[in-house]
């Protein structure tokens, strides 16, 4: 395949998300988007970077994408205003959830086994995690009614959603990559998240019937 088809089958577009609304990440230099903080910005006397830092061969540090969708849904379902302000959300990802991201991605796994290794340092992440659902595309009739967020896993990646149905919704989709997309129209977010899911399945070169793992999870 061409090099430029590619990256654009690759690159999530989210053409719907509301472009006021919305908190894409534009300061990667300084934070490293999707990667582990480097040594400098770690805590004194902590291994965790030794596992998910910036190592020969991956000089920006691992990927933290499992650990951005957990911190992300546990934060938006505990009512974290910054984790659903696109105004903050750049910066909330700058001195918080980046580091709590690396944490809980160096649990491996998913969503659900990262609250359970959560509960087991005596951590409460007050959530609910649903059993995981293979689905080849989201539809509404999978949403619980009030508060909602759901970890997605699609093949090697991982990203998160989430919102509140009622009379003025608003809906979320957060793209480690990329950030906090925002939505005021159901049509809208549930139609970028297709596409996205799509497109991430024809880069991996998966049958178009290939299902991905949701999460669906509520507070506790």
């Amino acid at each position: 395949m061409d090099k430029h088809i590619k990256k654009e089958f690759e690159m999530p577009n989210f053409l719907h998300a509301s472009s006021t609304l919305s908190g894409k990440l534009l300061n990667k230099n300084i934070h490293g988007g999707n990667h582990a903080p480097k040594p400098g910005d770690w805590w004194a006397n902590d291994d965790t970077l030794a596992r998910q830092g910036p190592e020969k061969g991956r000089p920006k540090g691992h990927g933290i994408c499992k650990g951005v969708a957990s911190s992300w849904v546990i934060a938006f379902l505990n009512g974290n205003t910054e984790a659903s302000d696109g105004s903050k959300y750049e910066e909330y990802y700058t001195n918080f959830l980046r580091f709590q991201a690396t944490m809980i991605k160096d649990f491996g796994k998913h969503i659900d086994s990262h609250v359970s290794k959560m509960a087991d340092l005596h951590l409460d992440a007050n959530i609910n995690v649903g059993q995981k659902l293979e689905l080849v595309e989201f539809e509404e009739r999978y949403i619980p009614a009030g508060r909602w967020a759901a970890y997605i896993s699609v093949w090697h990646h991982d990203i998160a959603i989430g919102g509140k149905w009622g009379a003025s919704s608003t809906l979320y989709i957060n793209e480690p990559n990329t950030g906090l997309m925002v939505y005021s129209d159901k049509r809208h977010f549930l139609a970028d998240l297709k596409a996205y899911i799509s497109k991430r399945r024809h880069s991996k070169k998966l049958p178009a019937n290939e299902k991905a793992g949701f999460w669906v999870s509520t507070p506790a």
